[in-house]
């Protein structure tokens, strides 16, 4: 048995099917499969930023008493894009987030949404994900 396995492990056939199968893992052939619920992990929420003309989405793991705030600054590091925000008086003042300000002359503002429920924005950092939430942040 262990010369049948020398003979396999040298044959050139042997290397081309473990590439071919490699590549088509890769390419997303099985990516149904990694979707399924026994794959996915348990603790993650989601994020979409609405800009007006587009849109980016982030999906990840939560970690204890994490907060929308938190959740915006993760995406932003994950998705290598800016905000600039401060907490003053224990409210929450978010001034841009990637390169949108809040200028009074467009009219429009970001506004926050937790599984569709407005949150106001002075309130982010207070406000905790859980465990499947969704969270929407929208320039409008």
């Amino acid at each position: 048995m262990d010369e049948k396995l020398r003979k396999l492990v040298k044959s050139r056939d042997f290397w081309l099917i473990v590439i071919i199968l490699v590549f088509v893992f890769y390419a997303g052939f099985f990516n149904n499969l990694l979707k399924s619920p026994i794959f996915t992990p348990l603790n993650t929420a989601r994020l979409e930023i609405d800009y007006g003309e587009r849109r980016r989405a982030f999906e990840g793991e939560i970690m204890s008493k994490m907060s929308v705030l938190d959740a915006l600054l993760a995406a932003s590091r994950g998705g290598d894009f800016e905000v600039r925000y401060a907490v003053l008086r224990n409210n929450t003042d978010i001034m841009q987030i990637n390169g949108l300000t809040e200028d009074g002359l467009n009219g429009k503002s970001w506004s926050f949404y937790l599984n569709g429920q407005k949150v106001e924005t002075g309130q982010i950092h207070k406000t905790q994900v859980k465990a499947g939430d969704k969270i929407s942040v929208k320039f409008e």
